[in-house]
């Protein structure tokens, strides 16, 4: 029993050192800080205690949505993202039973001599794995810091995303309310000019026009429709809540600012904040900790400890050490692996590194752009367009020009009214984008042309 009073110091250490390590974590939560720097709020991940988080689900729910309240009952509610947070309880613990030390082993042996029956206890004890104990529990710990990294990815991406919907889902709407109040009116003409034709006032190309214009609408507005209830969908699946929950969206997005923000050392910032570099760098020391510990342990392992004594005399003591000999497997081929492991997360590591210098220059430049088209629209096209409109309801006014040139001139308004609220939307996206290249690889991908429905006015042919 000597032995483990002896180790009883050590064994206290140990495990103060283990909590020391679990403790530090929690105190350098990389999740808890980045939620805290977002304004989001995370939430139990245990059913029985989401008592709380479900009130403030359902008070955000009950106010007009904001892309912030869509990015914070994602957090408290999102199940992809809840899962992840659990995840960090696993590598808590994990780290916790790196940082333990061995349990002893114990055996009773029983045996019959010549003077009658005698009885021996044998205590072992795994020295290997006390010897490395620190190492090991190194290793757990750079492994629960990458874990935390990546969970802080999935929270940042959920933002991101949440976000991202929530103006797919506005345009969407936005765009559809526009077609429908359009369809009403030129439906009317369409009527007015097949009551023309059938009284001879109006030619049959004139009436196939305004009939193909309306039809061209109608589509368009089917388009929209489908548009619309996939947005809100994918908003729903985002935000956690049921399809069914209705949103109440704001009619239209916010004026473009009148100038972009002054940006410098975009590509210095992402080095120092991108938190997938920040994983990669945690996997390298790592990975060297593993290496290190493989060339250190190549020839003890297996080494143990045994003390064994008799019960009837307590004179009697042995004491034995085991060790496992490298004959068959001397570790090159776990060092070389380890090696080898090592410069691939080296390189791979170089190489996120120029994807992300890539990554803020392309959302830098597609920003700057974006914001160029969209000013366009509100500075150029739109006032324009407006100005057509105010001058030709005068002259329909008066009676210089009629009825069915009035439409045509709404008609070519469609293109520059839906443009605009494409252009608004993939400026916004495209300012999401650029936030995203800063602290990790964009998931968000920026709309094409195909993505945005075509104009009615350029597909029937005005």
């Amino acid at each position: 029993m000597s032995i483990i009073t002896k180790l009883s110091p050590l064994a206290a250490a140990v495990l103060l050192s283990a909590c020391a390590g679990t403790t530090k974590l929690e105190q350098h939560d990389l999740v808890q800080q980045t939620a805290k720097a977002e304004q989001v709020q995370l939430a139990a991940t245990d059913p029985a205690l989401r008592a709380e988080a479900e009130q403030e689900i359902a008070r955000l729910l009950a106010e007009p949505l904001t892309a912030e309240n869509a990015s914070r009952i994602a957090v408290l509610n999102n199940p992809d993202f809840l899962a992840a947070l659990a995840s960090l309880a696993i590598s808590k613990a994990e780290l916790t039973q790196a940082g333990l030390l061995p349990n002893p082993g114990v055996r009773v042996i029983r045996s019959r001599e010549e003077d009658g029956y005698s009885t021996e206890l044998d205590f072992s004890l795994n020295l290997f794995n006390l010897i490395f104990l620190s190492q090991n529990k190194a290793i757990a710990a750079r492994q629960a810091v990458q874990q935390q990294q990546q969970v802080a990815l999935q929270l940042m991406d959920l933002l991101t995303q949440s976000r991202s919907a929530f103006i797919e889902a506005v345009v969407a709407q936005q765009r559809f309310n526009y077609l429908h109040t359009v369809q009403e009116a030129i439906d009317a003409s369409a009527e007015l000019a097949n009551r023309m034709y059938q009284v001879g006032n109006y030619s049959e190309l004139q009436q196939a026009r305004q009939l193909k214009f309306a039809a061209q609408i109608r589509l368009q507005l089917a388009k929209t429709e489908q548009q619309q209830q996939q947005s809100r969908e994918q908003l729903s699946v985002l935000l956690g809540v049921d399809p069914t929950t209705p949103l109440q969206l704001p009619a239209y997005l916010p004026a473009i600012p009148a100038t972009l923000p002054l940006q410098e050392n975009l590509e210095q910032q992402a080095l120092a904040q991108r938190l997938d570099l920040q994983q990669a760098k945690a996997r390298l020391n790592q990975l060297e900790l593993q290496l290190g510990f493989e060339k250190n342990s190549r020839f003890v392992r297996g080494l143990s400890a045994e003390i064994a004594g008799s019960v009837q005399h307590s004179e009697e003591r042995e004491v034995a050490l085991g060790v496992e000999l490298p004959l068959f497997d001397p570790g090159s081929a776990r060092i070389n692996k380890a090696e080898a492991e090592y410069l691939q997360a080296w390189w791979q590591a170089k190489a996120l590194e120029q994807k992300a210098r890539s990554e803020v220059r392309q959302a830098w430049s597609l920003h700057q752009s974006s914001y160029q088209i969209a000013r366009h629209y509100q500075d150029q096209l739109v006032p324009l367009a407006q100005k057509i409109n105010q001058q030709n309801v005068l002259r329909y006014n008066g009676m210089l020009i009629g009825v069915f040139e009035l439409i045509a001139d709404t008609q070519a308004q469609v293109e520059t009214v839906t443009g605009q609220m494409t252009a608004l939307r993939d400026f916004y996206l495209s300012e999401l984008r650029l936030q995203q290249s800063l602290w990790g690889s964009p998931s968000l991908q920026q709309p094409t042309d195909s993505d945005s429905t075509s104009s009615p006015a350029t597909a029937a042919g005005h």
